[in-house]
Formats: structure tokens, sequence, C-alpha cells
């Protein structure tokens, strides 16, 4: 069966660069091609080809977050994905889930209490080792620096989202070690007006998702504000858990994800201040494995997040940014349950930065910064304490980092480095060097970086007592591509992840479930991924694979399958295919599909406490989406349904921790409706 369906596979894609037309595209946006950065050659040579494809347009797209500077997608120093808003939209997405699913090396897990965390190229990720901005502002709690995902963020409201296969610590710190994911939504004169939406999902079971988004902005002359909220209900699943002593709760009723959410923005020139509100609240059943025999628990992830930024532009050349964060965050406040104590700490931070950007010749840019934030957490119950035996900690961090680029006729060098000073830790310094380049159709990138990960408030408080340390994270990669026609490019990279003492997570095996953390050993993983992109006015095929190996690595128990190339929960092989066509201008038909490999999963203890594993089979998640535009202008409706097969995926714990598999949704049915009413420009 498997090997049939890489045939088809690979047939559609031959089919398509051979009977597809090539057509022109319309002209490409200010954000889409670097004509300053082009030699006179090359602006010749575009002159004579006339206007760019679809497929050159996209490739061609500036991204910023991996080099602060804008660079061509192909010219990057990272392994990096865009996922545009067109492909987001057409899918059909129901949350984050949906959309980062479709990326090479990422996927998903459950962590405690029914939350969701993030899994990069085969490494559980979730606590501090991938960073998650939404415009511009660090969405991990502070607490444990972590993630919650499953109908979380408003993902109608996303303009682009940018993707770091790779560390990005050099540039962002000690959340950023194995990746980031930077989400870009809708601003001022994207919004140009009002925009309402709602979405509506329903399970075998149960109703699956229930939101509705608001958005208003507007630029006038050199005045931006924008506004957008979301709030809405869903549910993890409508299915039944099963735990390690077979006893089970049935997940409807008993799983919602309830978002709420507001993002302001007001700009001014080069002055701008951001807020956003997120309050997502949880129940669950599953706490640190075993049902919890109670009932149903609350749970509560509130943020508030500000920016405040002055862009100054001294001169063409030379720009300088100071800017003040601030966040407020309360993750994880749950109430007492079984034997579990009342969580309810808050966490608060202040981030003061200032970087300076200096082209000091066409192909040459510097960038200096320094950063410093103060860290203080509260224990708001009447009888827990902090490690120092006191309800409050305060910690504080310095941070000094640069980078160079400097273009020229064969390659690109990019080479930064990043300093942290952390008040209860060594210094951590990571630096990165990259050699990037494209040569008409062909381009390349040799990549070495370093990235860190800062012990968290609790990682600090929860120490055992062999205490708490950062741990370092050692990547080689290396990508080579090729744009095949006009619309149709492949890209394929390899890479070696090695991180030293990583920062491990486990609880204590007796009823307490007393959270612990411990620098241990070494991890990693080494792979290949691989991209096929096809893009013209008809639609467009993103296909890839992605392939992880541990047999070369040391691997920490805690994380070990039964299975010398594997680790717990993550499928060494994916296979991801995104396909939209456009039957019409206004009616488009989207099909995705997702091919999981064998997975391993612990599913029971046996009379002599030890764990036993389970190999769980292939997974096929396969989803369809209509989205049609009626003769009413502004007016958008979509119908689609996700896991068609209805296969119910389960989320697996990427470590043996003591929690049986969490299962996902059943096959849902998805509505959507849209409407933009567009003030006059």
């Amino acid at each position: 069966m498997k090997n049939n369906f890489f045939c088809i596979l690979f047939a559609c894609f031959i089919y398509s660069n051979n009977n597809f037309a090539q057509q022109d595209s319309a002209l490409v946006k200010k954000d889409s091609v670097d004509y300053y950065d082009m030699s006179l050659d090359q602006l010749m040579n575009l002159k004579s080809h006339g206007l760019p494809s679809e497929l050159e347009a996209f490739v061609n797209s500036l991204i910023a977050v991996a080099s602060k500077k804008p660079i061509n997608l192909r010219e990057s120093p990272s392994v990096t994905t865009l996922i545009t808003k067109e492909e987001i939209s057409k899918s059909g997405a129901r949350d984050l889930i949906d959309v980062l699913r479709l990326v090479p090396g990422i996927d998903f897990g459950v962590d405690i209490e029914g939350v969701i965390g993030i899994g990069m190229r085969g490494n559980w990720a979730n606590e501090g080792k991938v960073l998650v901005l939404l415009d511009g502002q660090e969405m991990n709690e502070i607490i444990s620096a972590g993630n919650m995902f499953g109908n979380h963020y408003p993902i109608e409201q996303i303009k682009k989202i940018e993707v770091i296969r790779g560390p990005g610590s050099a540039i962002y710190g000690g959340y950023a070690e194995y990746g980031v994911v930077n989400i870009i939504t809708n601003q001022a004169e994207d919004i140009n007006g009002v925009c309402v939406s709602g979405t509506y999902g329903q399970m075998e079971k149960d109703y699956g998702r229930r939101n509705l988004n608001l958005s208003v902005g507007k630029k006038i002359k050199d005045f931006s504000f924008s506004l957008s909220g979301l709030v809405g209900q869903g549910q993890r699943s409508d299915q039944t858990y099963t735990d390690y002593s077979d006893s089970s709760y049935s997940m409807k009723g008993n799983s919602n994800l309830n978002p709420n959410y507001v993002n302001l923005a007001l700009g001014y020139k080069g002055l701008s201040f951001r807020a956003i509100g997120d309050f997502y609240q949880i129940t669950q059943r599953d706490g640190y494995g075993s049902v919890i025999n109670q009932g149903t628990v609350n749970e509560s992830f509130n943020s508030i997040f500000s920016e405040l930024k002055y862009v100054i532009k001294v001169n063409d050349k030379f720009t300088i940014t100071p800017k003040i964060n601030y966040k407020n965050q309360t993750p994880w406040k749950t109430a007492s349950y079984d034997y579990s104590q009342p969580y309810n700490k808050t966490g608060v931070r202040f981030t003061e930065n200032i970087t300076a950007s200096y082209d000091a010749k066409r192909f040459i840019n510097l960038i200096f910064g320094v950063e410093s934030y103060q860290d203080k957490a509260t224990d708001n119950t009447d009888s827990s304490f902090f490690a120092n035996n006191k309800n409050e900690v305060n910690y504080h961090n310095y941070s000094v980092f640069t980078q160079g680029l400097l273009k020229t006729r064969f390659v690109n060098f990019i080479v930064g480095a990043r300093f942290d000073k952390h008040s209860e830790f060594k210094s951590a310094f990571v630096p990165r060097i990259g050699l990037t380049k494209r040569y008409n159709k062909f381009h390349f990138k040799t990549l070495y970086s370093q990235g860190f990960r800062s012990p968290s408030i609790e990682n600090i408080n929860s120490a055992d007592s062999a205490g708490i340390k950062p741990e370092l994270t050692t990547v080689i990669e290396a990508e080579l591509g090729y744009q095949i026609t006009r619309n149709s490019i492949l890209t394929a990279n390899i890479y070696d992840i090695t991180t030293h003492e990583p920062i491990i997570y486990y609880v204590s095996q007796d009823s307490s479930n007393t959270d612990y953390y411990t620098n241990n050993g070494h991890a990693g993983s080494q792979g290949v991924e691989i991209e096929y992109r096809y893009k013209d006015k008809w639609g467009f095929i993103n296909f890839n694979y992605s392939f992880y190996t541990v047999s070369n690595k040391e691997k920490v128990a805690i994380y070990k399958a039964n299975n010398a190339y594997s680790l717990l929960g993550f499928a060494n092989r994916k296979v991801n295919l995104n396909v939209c066509w456009n039957i019409t201008k206004t009616l488009s038909f989207n099909t995705t599909a997702t091919l999981y490999g064998q997975r391993f999963a612990v599913v029971a203890i046996d009379s002599l406490g030890n764990s036993l594993q389970e190999k769980l089979d292939p997974t096929l998640l396969l989803n369809f989406f209509m989205r049609y535009e009626p003769p009413i202008k502004g007016l958008t409706v979509g119908l689609g349904v996700y896991d068609a097969l209805n296969q119910k995926f389960k989320f697996i714990q990427p470590y043996d921790g003591g929690h049986a598999p969490l299962p996902g949704p059943s096959r849902e049915i998805i509505f959507r409706v849209q409407y933009n009413l567009n003030f006059k420009k």
C-alpha cells in the first residue's frame, strides 16, 4: 500500500511538469523580489524573460525571520519554510496544528493535563526549544517556556508564517534552540475595513469547534490602526481515553479548547505600539496520565503582551530600533485534583532591546544589538513556595548579538553570534555561520549554528538534587535546490543535531505527581527533508518528505523507543501533500494528506514497573476543502472534511512520562463563512 502511494504521487508530479501550461502572473508585490540586491546582469536577464511566474514570485519572497535583514527565501541563512495566506485559507485549516503538520520535520505530541506540544525533527521540543512569535511577541510562557496547541491561535487572521527548521538562538536567544515559528497576522493595510468570519466543525459525536473572528483596520497616510479578536469553543476529541490501569472516560464534553484573544496595533511613522491578550481555557481529565477520579478539571493559560517600538532611520543606510516589551502570564492554572496540588503561578518579564542595522555597501550589512530582561515570578497559592522558600523569585539576563552579511558574486557570507549572561548560570555563547547563493535556477546553503535553551523559572524551581544548567545544541545543515521549470522547484536538505546535557522533565514515581527537571546525557537526530513545489494560476502542488534517525546518536532513556532508529512519539518518516485546484476565479478545491510511518508509544506498565511499548501502524490523514466566492462582493464560504478516512489520530507522549496516547478528533466536517467590507483607499 505504501509503495503504491509513493508511485501515484510521483506520477502526479511528472504529469504536472509536462502538461500544465506555464503562464505569467500579475506584477510581483514589493516584498517578493529584492531588485536592489540584484546585479545588472540579473536585472537584464529578468527583463529579457518577462514577468516572473507564480512560483518565482514565491521563491523570491523576502523573509527576515532568519537574518533580521530581509533576504529572499532561497538565500536565507536557515532551512526555512514559508506558508502563505493562500495556502492556509484554501486548505481550510482548523488550527495551527493543521498548518504546521504540513511542514517537514514538525509534529505534535501530548505532554500532561490535556496539553499538546511541538516536536522538531524527531525531538521533543515543547518546553522552550521552539520559539513561537506572533506579530513579534514571544508566545512561549515564561514559567516552563511551553506553548499550547489546538484551537488556540487565530488561524483565519494569519497573513503568513515563516518557519526556521533549525537554531535561531543567535538572533532570538534561549527559546529558539531547535526552531522558530514566526506568525504574522493581517496588518492595518491588509484588513483595510472590517472582516468577520465564523467556523463550525462537527465531529462524529459532538461539535469540534465554533469560533468567531472579527478584525477592523485602516491605514491613513502615516497613521495605522488595527484591532482583531477571536472568541470560540472547541474540543480536543470526542473519543475515549484509556490510561495504563484501563480506567477510561469520554473526551466528549471533557476536553474543551476555548480561545479568547484580542490584538491591538497602532502606528505612526516609525513609532508603533502593540498589545495582545491571549486567554486560553481548557478542560481535561487525563491529568498526568491517570484518569482523574473527581471529574473534569478546568485549566487556564492567560497572557498579556505589549510592545513599544520606534524605528529611527538615521539615513538611507543606518537604522536604530529601540523597543520595550512586557508580558504577564499565568499558565497551567489549576485547582487541586486527586493527589495533585493547586497550581497558580504568575510570571512577568520586562525586556529592553536596541538593534542597529547598517548597510555599509549595497552588498554589506551589519547588525548589532543589546538586550536585557528581568523576570519575576509569584506563587499565588497560600501553601506553595519556590525553591528559595519564598513566594517570589527574580532573575535577570543580559545579551549582546551581532551579524554580518556579505554578498559576493560567488557566495553570500552570513556570520553571527550571541552572548547571554543569566543571573543564575554561566554565560552562553552561540555562533552561526552560513554560506548561501543562488545561481539562476540552482541554489545552495551550508549552515553551521549553535542554539541554547535557558532554564525557565520552573526548571530552576523544580530542579532535582543535581541542579540545572542551560543545554547546548550544535546543528550542521546543507541544502540544495533546483528550479526545474518556471513553475516548479525541488529542494533537499540534510541535517545533524547534537544536544549536550538536555534538560529533561520527569515525574516522581509515587502518587504525588511531583515535577522534576535534570540535565542528562546527549540527544539529537540526523535526517533528510525533500520538498517539491509547483505553482501556477490554476493552483499549486506542495509535496514534502521528511526522515530522521537516531541510530548514530546517544539516546536519553526517557525518550527511547524499542527501535534503534526511532524516538517515542514521532514517526521516522512523514509524507505531506497539499494540492489546490482553482476551478474558476471564485471556486477552489483543496486536498491535503499526511502519511505517518510507524510510531512507538508507551501503553502500559507491567507488574515490575517496566514500561511496555506498542508499535502503531502507519496512518494516513486525508482532508478536503472547497472554497467559494459567491456573487455577493466580499463574501466567502467554505465546506470541507478533515480526517476523511476517520483514522482517529492519537497524540503520543514523546517521553516515558506515564501518559497513554491521547485521542485526537474523529472525522470533522468544517463549515466556514467570511465577509470583508473594505474601506475606500
